[in-house]
């Protein structure tokens, strides 16, 4: 009898309260196929899925969580992305820190994902065709803003 071989992914639930997941991208966005983005819901509509998530082997995000930004032509500085996502100032310090190594202080877009710690060493994947996993933070949503907020938004 010929059995087939079938490759089992294993998937992980990363959420954890108070950090921030951050991925950035410097390939242009109108380059990347609709099909990257478009979700699949479960547990229902809370949870979902898309190729992003299955590329780094997600078990599932939720969107309300995850905040995303950049820019339709050139590049963005990665603060500014990620500052107008969260305007908590709480990571921004090692987020560039990370971003200058990984030569991604100009990004395209960004991916926060907030009560989430994704782990790239668990997942076994940094990266994909069009984004680079840059790490997990330590947020605090109550730290003063990165930027001013204007009162009568």
């Amino acid at each position: 009898m010929n059995k087939k071989t079938q490759k089992t992914v294993t998937e992980h639930d990363f959420s954890k309260k108070n950090k921030v997941s951050v991925w950035a991208s410097q390939y242009p966005y109108e380059e990347i196929p609709d099909e990257y983005f478009e979700e699949t819901f479960s547990n229902k509509g809370l949870r979902a899925k898309n190729s992003w998530s299955n590329n780094y082997k997600l078990k599932f995000f939720l969107p309300e969580n995850m905040e995303t930004n950049g820019t339709a032509e050139g590049m963005i500085l990665i603060k500014e992305a990620a500052g107008e996502c969260s305007f908590s100032n709480s990571y921004m310090d090692v987020l560039m820190s990370k971003a200058r190594k990984a030569k991604l202080e100009e990004v395209t877009w960004i991916i926060l994902l907030f009560d989430y710690e994704f782990s790239a060493r668990l997942a076994g994947v940094d990266r994909d065709e069009y984004t680079q996993y840059l790490g997990a933070f330590n947020y605090d949503p109550e730290a003063e803003s990165l930027y001013e907020i204007d009162e009568d938004e």
